[in-house]
């Protein structure tokens, strides 16, 4: 297993990194948020194996983290008017979208409508995602239902022996989910509150 520490940009390092996840390696990286768990999301046998890890339901779709709005249009259906003015407002950030995929998307999500994404707030993930060309699964580097981790010490044993990699870059900043919301069909619903509060979001989409 290797262990990169990576708290600023390092060129040959995120290119390695960016090569073993797009072979389908499995990493724990740092987020804006939390510490998350991914692969390639076309890799679809590494997905699998962190549905595994997680012990979690392949019934529910793992989310995808990308680094470009543009990216996003290629897996989904449409970006409706709304969630892009929000997307200005708290993108790159922990705002998590759901959007209704497309047939590229669904292939991603084992045929689901929908489709969870979102551009985190860390310049050392983007760097990465952008080297990639690929989404990367986006999920909590916990086990379901468990506490999530601001830091490495925070994460499950089980889950630390069974990546290729672990990107350590530290206590994360807001060290709490994103916030979930769904813009598949108006109006739109906060499935998780998160980082940004609901009230937060309503003030914003009111102006």
């Amino acid at each position: 297993m290797k262990t990169y520490k990576l708290k600023k940009i390092d060129k040959k390092a995120i290119k390695e990194i960016a090569l073993d996840l797009k072979n389908g390696k499995i990493a724990i990286y740092p987020t804006d948020t939390i510490y998350g768990i991914g692969t390639n999301a076309f890799c679809f046998e590494s997905v699998k194996k962190i549905y595994k890890l997680k012990g979690r339901t392949d019934k529910k779709p793992l989310p995808v983290l990308v680094d470009d709005i543009s990216k996003i249009k290629k897996i989904v259906r449409k970006i409706p008017t709304g969630a892009l003015q929000l997307a200005k407002k708290f993108w790159p950030g922990p705002l998590t979208f759901v959007f209704e995929t497309n047939e590229l998307g669904c292939m991603l999500t084992g045929g689901k409508k929908n489709i969870a994404v979102r551009i985190p707030d860390n310049k050392v993930l983007l760097s990465i995602i952008k080297e990639m060309t690929y989404p990367l699964i986006g999920t909590s580097a916990n086990v379901s239902g468990k506490k999530n981790c601001r830091c490495l010490s925070d994460l499950d044993k089980k889950i630390l022996k069974n990546v290729d990699m672990i990107i350590d870059g530290g206590v994360v900043k807001l060290g709490k989910p994103s916030t979930v919301l769904d813009v598949s069909k108006f109006p739109y619903i906060v499935l998780r509150e998160g980082c940004i509060s609901k009230k937060e979001i309503e003030k914003f989409m009111k102006i």
